[in-house]
């Protein structure tokens, strides 16, 4: 009887671990997938700014 209780209640451990595991898993994933994003929109951001500054030199030129 002790031995089904000490399984049942590793069983309970162990699938908690993993859910834990999987959840912290899938939200390091997230923010990762979101830094990538924000990386590419600040990049987009830049080169805006460099053809914006690029536009206002050759009208100043001309």
């Amino acid at each position: 009887m002790i031995i089904i209780k000490y399984l049942v209640f590793y069983t309970f451990v162990g699938f908690y671990q993993s859910t834990v595991f999987i959840k912290s898993s899938i939200r390091a994933a997230i923010n990762y997938i979101r830094s990538l994003n924000e990386s590419r929109n600040e990049q987009g951001q830049v080169v805006g700014f460099k053809t914006t500054l690029l536009r206002t030199a050759f009208r100043s030129i001309l």
